[in-house]
C-alpha cells in the first residue's frame, strides 16, 4: 500500500479539523457536534493509507472516530475556562485552569483517536476477538456510572456539597464517566497488545491537552488588554469583529488534526502489517451474520431517532417560555439515557465490522443531530417554528429513504459535511429578525457588517475553509 504524501496529510488534517472543530462549536456543540470533526479525521486517515480496500469501507473508521469523539463531548468546560479567563473573579486560578483544561482535552481527543486506532486494529481480524467488544461495550453504561459516582459526586452546590476534585463550581462535572472509559480502553489495548491503538491514543491525548492550553492562551490574550495596554488584534478588537472563542476552537481543531495525523503516520507501519491478511483476502473483519447486522443497525437507527422524545416529553410550551411538564426533571438523567443509543450499541456494531451501522452514523445521523438541534433549541421561540420543524422532518425522511434504498457515497457525504453544515449555520446567522434589527440600527454598510460582531470575520473564514475542503474532496473522493 502506497501512502499519500505525509506533509499533505498533516496539512489537510489541520485544515479539516480547524473547520470541523469550529463548526462543532457553531452549529451544535457538545457530544453530537463533536461527531463532525471525528468523522472528518477518520476519513482522512483512511485516505492517507492509499488502500482501496479501506477506502471502500471508509465509513467504518469515520464512524468509529465520530462516536469516539461523542464520548468526550459529554464534559462541560465553560466554567473551567473561567479559572483562566475571569481575572477579576475570586475563582481566578490560571494554574488550576490550565491543568484542568489539559486534563479534559486529553480525555476528549484521546477517546476519539483511541477508538479510531482500535477500529484499524479490529478490522485486521488479527488483534481483537469479537467478545472483546461485546464485553467492553456491555460494561460501558455501568462503569461510566461508577466513574461518575466516584469522581463527580456529591453535587449539591446549594448546600456546599461538591466533589473532592471539581473544576466547575456552577456546572455538573462528568469527566469521571470518560476517565474510566479511557482506563478500560487502554486496558483492552494492553491485553491485546494493540500498540497502534495505544500510539493513536497518545497522539490524541497530547493533541487535546496541548491544543486546549494553547487555545485558551490565545483567547485570554484576545479578550484582555496586553501589558502595553493595546489589544491583540488592534482596531479589529475595538470594533468587536474578532471572535476569540472561535479562534480558540479553530486552534483546538488544528492541534487535533496535527496530533492525530502525526500519530497515525508514526503508527501506520504497525497497522499496515496487521492488515496484510485482510488486504490479501480482499475483505475486512466482519463478525456478524448479515441479517443480524441489518436488523440491529436499523434498530439502533430507530432508537437514535426516538431519543428526541426524551427531550420533548418532559417539556411543554407556555407562550414564549418552555416549562417542565412533570415537575423537576434532571436533564443529566435524560442525557444518560440518550447516550448509549449513540455510543454503545452503534459503536459496538462498528467495531464488529458493521458497514450498515457505520453508514447510518456517517450519513443520516450526521444530518439528524444538527436538525434536532435546530428544531428543539435554535429556533424554539421562532414564530414559524412549526414550519421549520416540518421542513426538517420532511428533509430527514428523504435522506433516510435514500439511506435505505441506495446509501451515500463518500463524495456526497463530504459535500454535506462541508456545505450542509455551513447552510444550517448560515440560516441561523441570516435569520430575518436579526437582519432587520441590524439594518435598522446601522447607518452605513460598514456599520451593518460590524453589527454582526465576530460573525463578520468568522463566517468568511469558514467559507474559505469550505472551498479548500471541497476542492480537496473533488480531487480525491469524487
Amino acid at each position: 500500500m502506497e501512502t499519500q504524501n505525509i506533509f499533505a496529510f498533516l496539512a489537510i488534517s489541520m485544515i479539516t479539523m480547524c473547520f470541523g472543530w469550529g463548526m462543532r462549536g457553531s452549529a451544535i456543540g457538545g457530544e453530537k457536534g463533536a461527531m463532525l470533526p471525528g468523522a472528518f479525521m477518520g476519513i482522512l486517515c483512511v485516505w492517507y493509507t492509499g488502500s482501496e480496500l479501506l477506502m471502500n469501507n471508509v465509513f467504518l473508521f469515520a464512524a468509529a472516530c465520530a462516536l469516539g469523539y461523542f464520548y468526550g463531548g459529554m464534559e462541560p468546560y465553560g466554567s473551567t475556562m473561567g479559572l483562566v479567563l475571569d481575572h477579576d473573579s475570586p475563582r481566578y486560578n490560571p494554574s488550576l485552569g490550565y491543568l484542568a483544561l489539559a486534563f479534559k482535552g486529553s480525555i476528549w481527543s484521546g477517546l476519539g483517536a483511541g477508538f479510531l486506532g482500535v477500529s484499524f486494529s479490529a478490522m485486521s481480524g488479527v488483534v481483537y476477538k469479537w467478545y472483546d467488544f461485546v464485553i467492553f461495550f456491555a460494561l460501558v453504561p455501568l462503569v461510566q456510572e461508577i466513574g461518575y459516582r466516584i469522581f463527580n459526586t456529591p453535587y449539591d452546590p446549594e448546600h456546599g456539597r461538591m466533589p473532592k476534585v471539581c473544576f466547575s463550581k456552577d456546572s455538573r462535572e462528568e469527566w469521571g464517566r470518560n476517565l474510566v472509559i479511557v482506563a478500560g480502553l487502554l486496558l483492552m489495548m494492553a491485553i491485546r497488545r494493540d500498540i497502534f491503538g495505544i500510539i493513536m491514543w497518545i497522539g490524541g491525548a497530547l493533541a487535546g491537552s496541548v491544543g486546549w492550553v494553547v487555545a485558551i492562551t490565545f483567547y485570554d490574550k484576545q479578550i484582555h488588554p496586553l501589558k502595553n495596554g493595546k489589544r491583540l488584534f488592534g482596531k479589529l478588537d475595538t470594533l468587536n469583529v474578532i471572535d476569540g472563542w472561535k479562534i480558540m476552537e479553530f486552534t483546538q481543531g488544528c492541534f487535533n488534526g496535527l496530533g492525530i495525523a502525526g500519530a497515525f503516520v508514526l503508527g501506520w507501519p504497525l497497522a499496515a502489517k496487521n492488515l496484510e491478511q485482510a488486504e490479501a483476502a480482499g475483505k475486512l473483519w466482519y463478525m456478524l451474520p448479515e441479517k443480524v447486522d441489518t436488523i440491529l443497525s436499523w434498530v439502533f437507527c430507530a432508537l437514535i431517532i426516538f431519543t428526541i422524545f426524551l427531550f420533548i416529553i418532559p417539556y411543554r410550551r407556555n407562550g414564549n417560555k418552555i416549562t417542565r411538564a412533570f415537575g423537576e426533571v434532571d436533564m443529566n438523567i435524560v442525557e444518560v439515557l440518550e447516550r448509549p443509543c449513540y455510543m454503545v450499541g452503534p459503536l459496538a456494531l462498528v467495531m464488529l465490522g458493521s458497514t450498515t451501522m457505520a453508514s447510518i452514523i456517517c450519513c443520516f445521523t450526521m444530518y439528524y443531530v444538527i436538525a434536532q438541534h435546530d428544531g428543539l433549541e435554535r429556533y424554539w421561540d421562532y414564530k414559524n417554528i412549526k414550519i421549520i420543524r416540518i421542513f426538517l422532518i420532511l428533509l430527514g425522511a428523504v435522506i433516510l429513504v435514500g439511506q435505505i434504498l441506495r446509501g451515500y457515497t463518500l463524495w456526497e457525504t463530504w459535500i454535506f459535511y462541508c456545505v450542509g453544515y455551513i447552510l444550517f449555520d448560515l440560516a441561523y446567522f441570516a435569520r430575518p429578525k436579526r437582519l432587520k434589527e441590524n439594518r435598522e440600527k446601522s447607518k452605513s454598510l460598514k456599520e451593518f457588517i460590524i453589527s454582526f460582531g465576530g460573525d463578520a470575520t468568522v463566517l468568511p473564514f469558514f467559507y474559505i475553509l469550505m472551498v479548500v475542503l471541497l476542492v480537496f474532496g473533488y480531487m480525491n473522493f469524487r
